[in-house]
């Protein structure tokens, strides 16, 4: 029987990650954030901080360091389905609107085709 591979574990810890930045990057977020990155206490960049930042400086963070905006993905279910009922009701609304606007058509087309040949 050959020998199972396990996979390694391919986390580095967030003050590791805070030595693959860059040093003009590092200059530009706020020393308080750095020192408690490398102490350990935080284990990312809070969100505010990297939105104060330029895009040229976010891309060159290891997105290790960077606060995921996942979100949670019970509210995200929970608009999944709303979005989805809404346009459901949307497009019900939209086909009982063309039914209405048919059926109005086909009473006028027939009641004058009824009164152009009944008044000749």
């Amino acid at each position: 029987m050959p020998p199972v591979i396990q996979a390694q574990d391919t986390t580095i810890p967030p003050e590791d990650l805070i030595d693959q930045v860059p040093s003009d990057v590092l200059d530009r977020l706020p020393d308080d954030v750095v020192q408690r990155i490398q102490e350990g206490v935080l284990d990312q960049i809070p969100e505010d901080v990297v939105d104060r930042l330029p895009e040229t400086v976010v891309d060159r963070i290891p997105d290790g360091l960077l606060a995921s905006t996942g979100g949670d993905p019970a509210l995200l279910a929970v608009l999944a389905i709303v979005g989805g009922l809404a346009v459901l009701i949307f497009v019900y609304g939209v086909v009982k609107s063309a039914f209405k606007a048919a059926l109005f058509a086909a009473v006028v087309g027939a009641a004058a085709w009824f009164w152009f040949f009944n008044a000749a």
